[in-house]
């Protein structure tokens, strides 16, 4: 990504697709996704960005995900069958949100999001270290 922040080692990356959800019947998966920078040291929401999928760069999400650089993803999906791809990617997901993004996002940097409240910055940047399942492929 092109933004200031990148060169920041305390700022992560996280998305949230344009819709809220990463799966939009009929249409496919999401395309557009609001990315904001989050600051590990003082969990302040800095700033959000859009950026494109475009799957014919790029056909597997989850790759272009990291390509990014992004740490985690919130959505309002329910269970995504997606996470298996993000997690090998190193990529987290927390689903099952509605909001408005930069509330959703300030709500995960100060660990009061829903379904993830009792997890700091930190445990959702190490929750991938966890049992790996086998691999998926996000593709459109």
């Amino acid at each position: 990504m092109n933004t200031p922040e990148t060169n920041n080692t305390n700022t992560v990356h996280v998305a949230v697709p344009y819709y809220g959800s990463l799966t939009l019947p009929p249409l496919g998966l999401s395309r557009l996704f609001f990315v904001a920078g989050v600051d590990t040291e003082s969990n302040k929401v800095g700033r959000i960005d859009i950026q494109v999928w475009d799957p014919r760069k790029e056909p597997n999400l989850s790759a272009w995900m990291r390509k990014q650089g992004f740490s985690g993803v919130i959505c309002s999906d329910s269970g995504s069958h997606y996470q298996v791809a993000l997690n090998a990617e190193n990529i987290w997901l927390v689903g099952n949100q509605e909001g408005e993004v930069a509330e959703l996002v300030e709500r995960w940097a100060s660990g009061a999001l829903d379904g993830a409240s009792s997890s700091t910055i930190r445990e959702q940047l190490n929750s991938w270290c966890g049992a790996q399942h086998e691999g998926a492929v996000i593709t459109a």
